[in-house]
């Protein structure tokens, strides 16, 4: 019966070593990087186990989704209600929790450049979500370091108009619903950036929308539609050169700019040469997030001949 007793013993410690690597990845290194960030001042909502803040996501969203809001651009507590919520709470720069992995929000346009225009990617894209990457495929979106490099040398010259002008209207109306609400980076060894300490494994959540509608960039009229602060380029459009990224900035930025900004000119002079149009009566404003910025229940219009 030697025998049997040895195969219990090992059967245990198997076990035993499992459940402390559980322990390990879901209870103490949450709270390690929990502390090392309360060390540099910065908080967040309190980790819970194995969900983390998820539930108090999805809840804050499906209530936000719930109800059309009034006509305003002022639209950050609808699209991004935990993260208007917890800014008013913790202040703009916190940490909140998918799981036991950690989000730090970066909330300047100093500090998005840094991590954007890093051309030796220290802050990498993430894996994504995979039932996404089954949907769209992998494209030039999904691919990372040499593979990225090649595909987006052979893609890019087809997007390339030196003499394309981005429209002061159309430049607003990325500003005021971007198409992404916010990127994600995340750090893959520890990192410093600006006086931050930042661990390896940490996603980086940087929230276009609410830099695009932050007043103390963009004056006190920033949640109102005004074309004409685009008046002297989008680099003097803001206080900071680099508040406007509605395709996100550095070498990653989204090689179709040029053409969407195009395609949109083309098909509204198209539209506007044979019809004016105007909002019904019937749309609920209700700008959400599916991937990209749209309106939850369509934009309902009304065309009239001109």
């Amino acid at each position: 019966m030697e025998w049997l007793f040895w195969v219990l013993v090992v059967a245990l410690s198997a076990c035993l070593w499992v459940l402390l690597k559980i322990a390990t990845l879901i209870w103490w290194k949450p709270l390690q990087i929990k502390r090392s960030f309360e060390l540099q001042g910065i908080r967040g909502p309190p980790y819970r186990l194995l969900g983390g803040n998820a539930a108090d996501i999805a809840r804050m969203v499906t209530q936000a989704k719930s109800t059309a809001m009034p006509w305003s651009h002022d639209i950050l507590a609808r699209v991004l209600p935990y993260f208007h919520q917890w800014t008013k709470t913790y202040g703009e720069q916190f940490i909140f929790w998918f799981g036991p992995k950690a989000t730090l929000i970066v909330p300047r346009p100093e500090l998005i450049k840094e991590i954007l225009s890093n051309k030796f990617e220290h802050y990498e894209k993430g894996s994504g979500n995979p039932l996404a990457r089954q949907m769209f495929g992998q494209g030039l979106v999904g691919l990372k370091g040499e593979k990225w490099v090649q595909h987006r040398k052979i893609i890019g010259p087809a997007f390339h108009l030196d003499l394309l002008k981005v429209g002061m209207i159309l430049n607003e109306a990325l500003r005021l619903y971007p198409p992404a609400a916010f990127l994600r980076r995340q750090t893959y060894k520890p990192m410093k950036l600006g006086r931050l300490s930042i661990p390896a494994g940490i996603d980086l959540m940087l929230p276009i929308l609410a830099i695009h509608h932050d007043p103390s960039l963009w004056g006190n009229d920033a949640k109102e539609f005004n074309p004409s602060r685009f008046g002297e380029g989008i680099a003097k459009a803001a206080k900071h050169p680099f508040a406007f990224m509605p395709f996100g900035i550095g070498p990653r930025i989204c090689v179709g700019q040029n053409f969407a900004m195009l395609e949109a000119k083309v098909v509204l002079a198209m539209i506007l040469q044979q019809f004016s149009f105007v909002i019904s009566p019937s749309y609920a404003h209700a700008p959400s997030l599916l991937i990209t910025m749209q309106p939850q229940h369509g934009a309902q219009l009304i065309l009239h001949m001109n």
